[in-house]
């Protein structure tokens, strides 16, 4: 495989220097909080790549209406939400290579314009003080026993609304909407804007029981998967108006090869790209259930 991307690599060299030119950068838009590691890894892959840090889905605006100026080549995102966006509004183009088709069917989308790179699970999170018996599901942090000690962090974070999306999947519109609004029944504080302050929260104390990707936690707080669990992930794909498509389909298939990902376990078996399939309706739900 690594022979067959620096063969290709050096076709892409010896046309530039035909030119008189060096290779033009492979173009990457990425959330403004994966830019470092981005740069940090994509620095050892052999090709020029310039990384353009996005904030929030206004890059992605800005790709699916055709304003990103340059160009992207590869689309990188920290949700499986944003880029079945991009996916579903046809600005990317099939990925090649064989890497591609090592990647759990689970994690990708059926039409081959997107996959994960990496994955995270969705797990209940239990502080330090949580003496009721620990949920076994999602919905269970709606329980009458939890009242009081719940806390969330906004539906605005797309992780969340993953979680939401895929209870509608399994579980029907309405019993997934009776579940959130249980949630916010339960919640000692409302909202968190950020994760962070979720696991602060629940390593002082101040609530027992929450949601989390289980990124940043410490020691006192408990990470507890759920049945099933729900999985988020880092996702990548090839524009369609690729300016450099041929040196960005060996860049993400260089990035899968270094990345290789096995199939997550407990899951509810299904394409994470329902998650951004429902996720209108999740955001609706979450509205009419006052879970903000």
């Amino acid at each position: 495989m690594r022979s067959g991307i620096s063969a290709a690599l050096c076709v892409l060299l010896i046309a530039a220097c035909d030119s008189g030119l060096p290779p033009p950068p492979v173009i990457v838009y990425a959330p403004a909080d994966m830019e470092d590691e981005l740069r940090s890894w994509l620095a050892d892959s052999g090709f020029a790549v310039t990384v353009i840090p996005g904030k929030g889905g206004d890059y992605i605006d800005d790709i699916i209406n055709k304003q990103d100026a340059p160009r992207a080549d590869v689309v990188v995102t920290s949700s499986v939400v944003d880029i079945w966006r991009v996916g579903d509004q046809g600005r990317l183009r099939p990925i090649q290579g064989d890497a591609f088709a090592r990647v759990p069917a689970q994690l990708k989308d059926p039409d081959g314009t997107w996959v994960a790179f990496d994955y995270r699970y969705a797990v209940i999170a239990a502080g330090p003080n949580a003496n009721e018996a620990l949920p076994r599901s999602y919905a269970d942090l709606g329980t009458p026993e939890l009242a009081g000690q719940v806390c969330l962090s906004s539906s605005a974070l797309p992780a969340n609304r993953v979680v939401i999306s895929m209870m509608i999947e399994d579980l029907g519109l309405k019993p997934a909407e009776r579940a959130a609004r249980r949630w916010a029944h339960n919640l000692a504080q409302p909202p968190f804007a950020t994760e962070a302050e979720l696991i602060a929260a629940l390593e002082s104390g101040d609530c027992n029981f929450g949601i989390i990707t289980g990124l940043g936690t410490t020691e006192s707080v408990l990470r507890l998967r759920p049945t099933p669990v729900y999985v988020d992930i880092d996702a990548v794909g090839v524009s369609r108006h690729a300016q450099n498509a041929e040196a960005a389909q060996q860049l993400v298939d260089w990035m899968l090869s270094e990345r290789a990902i096995g199939e997550p376990s407990a899951t509810n078996g299904r394409n994470v790209g329902v998650a951004g399939w429902h996720d209108e309706d999740a955001r609706l739900l979450v509205e009419r259930a006052g879970y903000r």
